[in-house]
């Protein structure tokens, strides 16, 4: 089921993964997505702590919310999309359903923003996840 937490982030805290966002276990994308919140953490402490920053502090973390709150909505968002798609029975919605995955066969833009999307390169991926 969709769910996200209202806040990523308080002082000294910073929500990650499944703690943060929970989905449906479509293609794994709640793995995905908190490897992602993993390696964005891990890039806004490692900067802070460069700069001189509190690691902790409110608008050190809000980086990390900024950042991963959006593009998480998205992957969300698309996930209970396909799987409330795939799980109804209704004739005009399996009609859309088949129409789609023609389109995802056929068109090759349509087959590499869905690839984009749930690969999560449609964001900004941490600098780790590029090695």
């Amino acid at each position: 089921q969709l769910m996200q937490s209202d806040r990523y982030v308080l002082p000294r805290l910073a929500l990650i993964g499944d703690a943060a966002h929970c989905c449906h276990p479509v293609g794994g994308q709640g793995l995905n997505m908190g490897i992602r919140d993993a390696g964005a953490i891990a890039q806004i402490l490692q900067q802070a702590h460069q700069k001189g920053e509190d690691i902790g502090d409110l608008r050190v973390l809000q980086r990390y919310h900024n950042w991963r709150k959006k593009e998480n909505l998205i992957v969300l968002g698309f996930t209970d999309f396909l799987d409330r798609l795939f799980s109804n029975t209704w004739l005009p919605i399996i009609a859309f359903r088949r129409f789609g995955l023609w389109c995802l066969r056929t068109i090759p833009p349509v087959r590499f923003l869905a690839l984009r999307l749930m690969t999560g390169l449609m964001g900004r991926p941490p600098e780790l996840a590029q090695n």
